[in-house]
């Protein structure tokens, strides 16, 4: 199963340029972190879609109205959610930074039922529903910690998922209207997402201020750090959901949970606790019941 494999490393490595854009945070704007996410990673997403047809040549389809729009709503809807997560760990911990969006899995779910009619077992349910509580059990734990709690990194976290199911959905159906192999297809949907993205994120950008130029600049390490890692991320992202149901890869993807806290343990020094080990211990379970005997 090649999904599994690419959704392993689109977790890993979206957990490692998380952790990026954290520390990039602390000396520059969302909208510049942002920007570096996309702008860097666009050369990357040009590499990856030469190598792709270069290894399988095949004259794509023209894209439809639908197509285009589809890649479209995924690409606008990805941007906002970085945008929102980025602006969430300007000013929260790392770990807390990443878990309100992790319902974006379940969301996914809702929305593919929803808008596309897409049917998923009982036991899929029951897992997504099952990964999805050990990672608010966490946020819980964490809002209790806090010293004053606010409710505007849980609007920020629950945007950010639910931009990311939308990308999910949506990349793909596009994959299913594009009516090409599966691996270039998913590069071809990339590369016009991170393109898109990028214009829209350097608009963003130049009006925000000229001086946020200068700073990409002296940041750049930082920024091709973010750019590489978030692209390959988003390789093994729009892959898996070229193979598989999105709501299924986001239900694997929460093991992205379990890397950020081991990042979070390793790098940042914040000390894992009670709650947390319970937390990926239900996300591992909500992973077990996903491959059980009859699913995926």
């Amino acid at each position: 199963m090649e999904w599994i494999a690419f959704t392993l490393l689109a977790a890993f490595m979206q957990s490692v340029r998380t952790a990026g854009q954290k520390h990039m945070t602390t000396s520059m704007s969302a909208v510049v972190a942002t920007w570096a996410r996309y702008g860097f990673g666009l050369p990357v997403a040009i590499i990856y879609f030469v190598i792709v047809t270069i290894y399988e040549p095949q004259s794509l389809p023209a894209p439809t109205l639908a197509f285009t729009g589809y890649v479209t709503i995924a690409a606008i809807g990805q941007l906002m959610a970085t945008l929102l997560l980025v602006k969430l760990l300007s000013f929260r911990n790392f770990a807390v930074g990443t878990t309100y969006a992790k319902t974006e899995g379940l969301l996914a779910a809702l929305l593919a039922a929803m808008l596309f009619g897409r049917a998923f077992s009982t036991w899929t349910w029951v897992a997504i529903c099952v990964g999805v509580t050990g990672i608010i059990l966490v946020s819980v734990q964490k809002n209790q910690d806090a010293a004053k709690w606010s409710p505007i990194p849980a609007l920020l976290g629950l945007g950010a998922g639910i931009g990311f199911a939308i990308t999910a959905v949506y990349v793909r159906e596009a994959n299913l209207l594009l009516e090409a192999p599966l691996t270039i297809s998913a590069a071809y949907i990339l590369l016009l997402s991170i393109f898109i993205q990028g214009s829209l994120c350097t608009v963003l950008l130049h009006r925000q201020s000229k001086h946020n130029w200068r700073v990409l600049r002296n940041n750049a390490k930082a920024g091709w750090f973010v750019g590489i890692t978030g692209t390959v991320g988003s390789i093994g992202w729009y892959s898996a959901f070229a193979l598989q149901e999105a709501a299924i890869v986001k239900t694997l993807g929460q093991v992205e949970f379990l890397f950020t806290v081991l990042i979070t343990y390793a790098f940042f020094k914040e000390k894992i606790t009670r709650a947390e080990w319970i937390g990926m211990t239900l996300v591992l379970i909500s992973v077990l019941i996903l491959f059980g005997p009859g699913q995926v």
